[in-house]
């Protein structure tokens, strides 16, 4: 037989095989649920890392690629893919939400893009959150409360909350309901992901083999109840609350499985509410929030984090808060005053028309809220050995008074007394970058490569319990220095 000849055959055979397999595809994809929800995941994806894996390689063997481009190529595909992590929701928008965090590892496009996941991914009808309902309570909606905001408060990975008000007391509650589909949508994401992974990111396996376990927890609702039960009485021991910070108590004869009432704490997320005062201050001020926070997160990089926080105290900040509400109390008492009293002053010809009064413009105790913070967590972390394993900006409220909220206690680490000990010496070693302290650490809990190298588990601790600056990643994004 000719070359040729073989060429040809070869050639249908190939042709066969791709007509076959794009068939194939195209089945699923009608007929599968989690298939379909697979191809959209890799039309999407496939396409951005193989892109971003190209420009690395150029990076690396033909030119030095610059700032601007690679701002260029986030900018390109961040709002996109995110998008699509939204409309899927289920384990592939939880996975953009963990990625959120990595603040100095990630362009500003990105960041900006998935913080977005933490409250805003598009919720479900409230004729799906009342037949859910429905169904864990074997009662109507309005038997049960009075009142039922139909647009959510927010909207995450597995369900929503929405504002309601009990029928039996006149309480006003939030309502968190599980979406029907949640947990088989969960199960197929984490097969779908994985394969993904295995192909292009192999090193990112452990890192979902974590969320997959952390997440069957996170379905059942009455666990969360349990656990904000647990963190409260441990925030009361530790005196935090209730005068630095709050935890809404659920209601447990209304908890099941897929659905969780709990008191409602006012105030907006944590994140938001700074973001917003900074946001009318850089106005003001001829900025903007967006270039702010670049030129800090670019401060930051290249200066690393500042050991000691050398700005006003929080007892400063506190005294000119009470200064601005003060100083805003007299000026709308004037204000009332002319409203009552109209013509006072302006002769018998002035108009009627009444003043608005002017809300003080009050900003964040950053420092309190920042040491508040840090001291709940060591104490969550190295004490009570139960926290929050999912502590984004979208889990904390900015409470009226200035105390904050802490919610979304679904997703929890605990820690036996022996791994908090090993987590101090950890962390000692860390602060003293003491080396060998670390890798004895490392091989103690049961730290194994290829070439076990001391200097890359060095990097892997700093990355992994220290820092995701790029003092530690070489100026690499997450998956270079991963590679």
């Amino acid at each position: 037989m000719s070359l040729s000849a073989i060429s040809r055959i070869g050639g249908r055979a190939t042709a066969a095989i791709l007509a076959g397999a794009a068939g194939s595809t195209a089945y699923l994809y009608e007929t599968d649920e989690g298939a379909k929800r697979s191809i959209q995941a890799y039309a999407c994806f496939c396409p951005v890392i193989l892109h971003y894996r190209l420009v690395e390689l150029k990076d690396k063997f033909v030119s030095k690629v610059g700032e601007e481009e690679w701002e260029e190529l986030d900018e390109r595909y961040a709002e996109g893919t995110v998008a699509t992590l939204g409309r899927l929701q289920g384990m592939y928008a939880k996975y953009g939400q963990t990625a959120a965090g990595l603040t100095n590892t990630l362009g500003d496009a990105w960041v900006r893009e998935l913080r977005k996941l933490e409250n805003e991914i598009p919720p479900r009808p409230v004729e799906t959150v009342h037949r859910t309902i429905e169904d864990e309570t074997n009662k109507k909606v309005n038997e049960i409360f009075s009142e039922f905001d139909p647009t959510p408060l927010g909207s995450a990975s597995i369900g929503q909350v929405h504002r309601a008000v009990l029928r039996s007391t006149g309480r006003e509650v939030a309502v968190k309901v599980q979406y029907p589909e949640a947990q088989e949508l969960f199960t197929r994401d984490i097969h779908a992901i994985r394969s993904l992974c295995e192909r292009f990111a192999p090193e990112q396996v452990c890192t979902l083999d974590a969320l997959e376990k952390q997440n069957i927890s996170e379905l059942e609702y009455t666990n969360e109840a349990h656990n904000l039960l647990e963190v409260s009485r441990n925030m009361r021991r530790h005196g935090f609350m209730p005068r630095e910070v709050v935890v809404p108590q659920p209601i447990p004869e209304l908890t099941t499985k897929r659905m969780l009432v709990m008191e409602l704490l006012p105030g907006p997320k944590l994140i938001d509410g700074m973001r917003a005062y900074y946001a009318r201050w850089a106005e003001e001020n001829g900025t903007t929030l967006k270039r702010m926070e670049t030129q800090a997160r670019r401060k930051i990089e290249e200066e690393g984090i500042p050991d000691r926080y050398d700005g006003p105290s929080a007892n400063q900040i506190a005294m000119y808060q009470r200064w601005i509400r003060i100083k805003s109390a007299v000026h709308n008492v004037r204000i009332a005053i002319r409203n009552i009293v109209p013509k006072l002053g302006r002769g018998n010809d002035a108009k009627d028309d009444k003043i608005e009064y002017t809300p003080a413009s009050v900003p964040p105790n950053t420092p309190r809220i920042v040491d508040t913070l840090m001291r709940v967590h060591g104490y969550q972390l190295l004490i009570d050995g139960l926290f929050n394993a999912d502590p984004h900006g979208g889990n904390f409220l900015l409470l009226p008074d200035g105390r904050i909220g802490l919610i979304d206690y679904g997703s929890t680490k605990r820690l036996s007394d022996n791994e908090r000990i090993h987590a101090c010496v950890l962390y000692a070693a860390l602060a003293r970058n003491d080396r060998d302290m670390i890798w004895r650490m490392g091989k103690l809990g049961g730290y194994k490569s290829k070439y076990m190298n001391p200097e890359v588990n060095f990097l892997l601790t700093k990355f992994g319990f220290d820092s995701w600056g790029k003092e530690v990643t070489g100026g690499k994004n997450v998956q270079q220095f991963m590679d």
